[in-house]
């Protein structure tokens, strides 16, 4: 009973907070009851708690086709989900959940706050009007009084913001003709494009989609061009700098050692890093450089910050090696400005990195920071402003737009820009996104921050395009399933003892830790799309 009037407590100190504000265009309503007494056989959206009601009686019936229905464009849901068996627990905690209030903001964004009675967690259900109807927009967990004030100040304000934007995402170009137009006098090819800004700008970042075959195909094309080695001095990759005397080590030794490189990629995640694409890369720039006099060498600089998973040895180590981890993008960012300050070359650079890590916009990163650390800017935007903005050059790659979790796929600008390639006969291209149609556009090709107010446009994230392979027939990348040797395999299941994480089928494959092998590893690999 203590604990019900401490909540309740809680709950009224969030409520006058609310109330305090409401003349700035905060709204609070108070409901104060149980979802089961209200009436839940069908969908309405036309309230923030009639869709509260719809989205109860969603879960509670099982069905779960109608998730698009009930939910913001943004979401991806599949419209012929077949119906699911809801168990009685499942269903009794469902209708037994309390609806405490609902505030809202400027009659347009919501939020439904609730609980369960015994948990000490409150739910922060976030819903906004899309063509009339009270949407679904997510849900957030929060556990004290100074956590919900703030959910609600920023939420529902950074909700409201975002209404414009998710109207201007869902506005496509009305013709490809003049994509296609502008595309028809890009006389470069994506190599040869990265040749000349390599040229004429200290730091080039080629923003990428991991594990692109003709992605790494057209880096190999790029460093085989004659005078490659007179202009770029250094390769940074996105790979854990506390192995650079592992690469230092590859780069010298007499003969290529694929081994040194795979075992660089086994500490680069828990679970190993499997981008065949950028291991023949690696071997291909050895090649080069044993055809190069010493003093033109290009050096390969790991930047991606990592724990160094093989060297712990127990639970206590991985915890204080965890308490100090850093934020990957601000890691990366110092590592390249360390370099270039230490360095008398001459010669540019080139940053090969995820998109997410390369853009120029003040959109915070992300999952590059670790748990409770506000996340930084990305690399690109952090090396723009300590390098100079006319210095770092950064490229985005045309793809199927997901986000970081392979999930959400989409064509980009609804497949507009696809439609102009196509127009001008697939042909691998290059360009500058400055006075670019493709520029213009609102920048919709990272999930995450697609619909966030201050994402911009292409060219405010970016400063050049890469078309390289239409996406329909895109040859597709075969896994480097030599990372997982038995002794690898073994060290795996060490990292989940000491992280106590092994029963988490969602990291190791499907399975849980102790039940990987070799074979089952490469078996799954293989059957991915």
């Amino acid at each position: 009973m203590k604990r019900i009037f401490m909540f309740l407590g809680v709950m009224l100190f969030f409520l006058s907070s609310v109330l305090a504000q409401s003349l700035a265009g905060f709204q609070t309503a108070h409901i104060g009851k149980q979802v089961k007494e209200f009436s839940l056989d069908s969908i309405n959206l036309s309230s923030p708690l009639d869709y509260y009601l719809s989205r109860a009686w969603v879960m509670s019936s099982g069905k779960r086709k109608h998730w698009t229905d009930i939910s913001t464009f943004k979401f991806s849901f599949d419209n012929n989900a077949p119906d699911e068996k809801v168990s009685d627990a499942s269903r009794s905690r469902i209708l037994n959940e309390y609806i405490d209030s609902i505030v809202s903001y400027r009659d347009s964004v919501a939020i439904i706050v609730t609980h369960n009675m015994g948990e000490p967690y409150i739910f922060c259900n976030y819903c906004w009007i899309e063509d009339g109807r009270w949407v679904n927009g997510g849900q957030g967990l929060v556990n004290h009084s100074a956590e919900i004030s703030k959910e609600l100040q920023q939420k529902l304000l950074r909700s409201y913001a975002n209404l414009k934007r998710l109207h201007l995402i869902r506005k496509l170009p009305a013709s490809a003709k003049p994509f296609a137009d502008f595309l028809g006098q890009v006389t470069q090819s994506p190599e040869a494009f990265l040749f000349d800004m390599l040229k004429s700008h200290k730091l080039v970042i080629n923003g990428e989609y991991h594990r692109r075959k003709v992605s790494w195909d057209m880096l190999k094309r790029l460093i085989a061009l004659p005078g490659f080695a007179d202009v770029a001095g250094a390769v940074f990759m996105e790979l854990p700098s506390w192995c650079q005397p592992k690469m230092d080590a590859f780069m010298r030794a007499d003969k290529l050692c694929g081994e040194m490189v795979l075992d660089i990629f086994r500490e680069e995640q828990i679970y190993g890093w499997w981008d065949r694409g950028e291991y023949e890369f690696l071997c291909s720039l050895w090649h080069l450089n044993h055809r190069l006099p010493e003093e033109k060498r290009i050096k390969v600089v790991l930047a991606d910050f990592q724990l160094p998973f093989s060297r712990i040895a127990s639970h206590d180590e991985f915890v204080a090696e965890d308490s100090v981890s850093e934020d990957r993008n601000t890691h990366m960012a110092d590592v390249i400005c360390k370099w270039f300050a230490e360095q008398r070359d001459f010669r540019s650079a080139l940053f090969l990195v995820g998109c997410a890590h390369a853009y120029k916009t003040s959109v915070p990163g992300i999952a590059s920071a670790p748990d409770g650390m506000r996340p930084s800017r990305t690399a690109g935007a952090q090396l723009a402003e300590r390098l100079g903005m006319e210095n770092v050059f950064t490229v985005f790659q045309h793809v199927l737009t997901s986000d970081n979790g392979g999930n959400n796929k989409s064509l980009i600008r609804g497949g507009v820009f696809d439609k102009a390639f196509e127009l001008n006969g697939n042909r691998a291209v290059g360009f500058a996104l400055k006075d670019s149609p493709f520029g213009k556009e609102p920048f919709d090709g990272i999930y995450e921050m697609k619909f966030d107010a201050e994402a911009g446009t292409y060219a405010d994230n970016f400063d050049g395009y890469l078309f390289l392979h239409p996406l329909a027939d895109e040859p597709k990348a075969i896994p480097l399933t030599e990372v997982f040797s038995d002794k690898f395999v073994e060290e795996m299941k060490r990292r989940a003892r000491y992280m106590g994480n092994g029963e988490r089928k969602g990291i190791w494959f499907g399975c849980t830790a102790d039940e990987l092998t070799k074979e089952y590893i490469v078996e799954t690999l293989l059957e991915e799309d």
